[in-house]
């Protein structure tokens, strides 16, 4: 059991709290990242000069968004940005106790500029362990990221809370404001949605850019790959 809190308001029973059932989200804001940002613009929008389709995933693409092809850790020009993802989510499996004799692998990767407008619907993320957002450009009112609380049950009945001293255990909605150079990680099961790019500046600086991407496990001596999956493991990053 954990220590009796101290912050128990007077004449009421000290206590102890487990806290189980919790959901982590992880976040760094990068070193270095003005450069690595100004660098990842220009190839993202060269990027999307040369495939101006896209995809279409949870983006709203009437709105005018753009969402690039999913084999962006597979891309030279991003690896400086893919080792940083991949020693964020190593970490990530540290801190958790994974079996060091699994590695990260990441299985899609992928740009997305969201002009003035647009957004993305809430989604999760399927088969992945882990997934992620790193902010490469994020103007003025650019969109929230938008997270809901993952246990249903919790809304069966709702109590009345003192606006005061409630604790952040009892939130059931979360919201993120996009830092440029910030790298966010969470459950892939985990719903999310960006609100709409609400910034007036005009032109490409009043473009929101981000990269998502998609985690699991795989065995560190495994000899097989999916051959459906773009998998992609840090040794694959170093040179040869």
């Amino acid at each position: 059991m954990s220590n009796a809190r101290s912050d128990s308001p007077k004449g009421e029973k000290r206590m102890s709290k487990d806290a189980f059932f919790s959901t982590p989200i992880y976040f760094t804001d990068l070193a270095g990242a003005q450069a690595l940002n100004a660098q990842l613009k220009k190839d993202i929008r060269e990027w999307r000069r040369q495939d101006p389709q896209g995809t279409v995933r949870s983006n709203v693409a009437q709105a005018g968004a753009w969402h690039s092809a999913t084999d962006m850790h597979t891309r030279a020009e991003f690896r400086a940005l893919t080792l940083e993802i991949f020693e964020m989510v190593q970490g990530i499996y540290n801190d958790l106790g994974y079996d060091p004799d699994y590695e990260p692998v990441c299985d899609s990767m992928w740009a997305n500029i969201n002009p003035r407008h647009a957004y993305n619907r809430h989604h999760t993320h399927p088969h992945a362990l882990w997934s992620g957002v790193y902010y490469v450009q994020t103007p003025d009112d650019c969109g929230l990221l938008y997270f809901t609380d993952p246990r249903p049950q919790t809304q069966v009945l709702t109590p009345y809370f003192d606006p005061r001293r409630r604790h952040p255990d009892t939130w059931n909605e979360v919201f993120y404001q996009p830092q440029e150079g910030r790298l966010i990680v969470f459950p892939g099961w985990l719903v999310h949605a960006v609100h709409p790019n609400l910034s007036t500046a005009e032109g490409d600086a009043g473009e929101r850019i981000s990269v998502s991407f998609n985690f699991y496990q795989i065995r560190r001596d495994s000899p097989v790959r999916n051959p459906h999956r773009k998998e992609v493991v840090v040794g694959d990053l170093e040179p040869q």
